[in-house]
């Protein structure tokens, strides 16, 4: 079993085996990455499956979804903290701008945070609001396939996601974000 087959197959059935991180790193090792090259295929839903960091917001769960949702033609991210089985944008959620720095890194400005509550009749219930002091960051993408995105945030931590194929909450958040028109463009 090759490689990346074997740390998706931990990842669904063991999320806090040690041996992801081994994994991991022998992915970034084989990576050939080019964010210029594959800025189209960061596109879409992602979901954390694990993570180096001991917060327990960046630690996978069984109950709730952590997603980031990635749309990097429109330079524009969000982080979404879910009950797991919502098929809406409904959570606590942090947007953020993104920008090309170098080859692997994107940079990354949060512009506004908060609940997101679901749409009754025309209206979306939110109590989101922008971000007053600069927070900014960036973002090693460190390896990439169809199925598993790898990166290395600013702070040393390690990321491991895998897509989800979910186009329907994809399109709720484009529209989230032409709705409530955060991002300048």
């Amino acid at each position: 079993m090759d490689t990346e087959k074997q740390l998706i197959k931990l990842l669904l059935d063991k999320p806090n085996s040690k041996d992801i991180l081994l994994l991991a790193i022998k992915l970034e090792n084989e990576s050939n990455f080019i964010l210029s090259r594959d800025i189209e295929s960061l596109q879409g839903v992602w979901e954390l499956r694990w993570s180096s960091s001991n917060a327990l917001f960046l630690r996978y769960s069984q109950l709730v979804d952590n997603l980031q949702i990635l749309d990097p033609l429109r330079s524009t991210a969000m982080n979404l903290l879910k009950p797991r089985g919502i098929k809406a944008i409904v959570g606590n959620g942090i947007i953020a701008k993104l920008k090309p720095i170098n080859d692997i890194r994107v940079g990354v400005q949060f512009t506004h945070a908060g609940l997101i509550g679901p749409r009754i009749g025309f209206k979306t219930l939110k109590a989101i609001s922008e971000i007053k002091k600069e927070q900014k960051g960036w973002i090693d993408i460190t390896y990439l396939s169809d199925e598993i995105r790898i990166c290395r945030g600013d702070k040393g931590t390690l990321f491991v996601l895998m897509r989800r194929n979910d186009e329907k909450l994809f399109l709720g958040f484009q529209k989230f974000i032409e709705r409530i028109s955060f991002i300048k463009r």
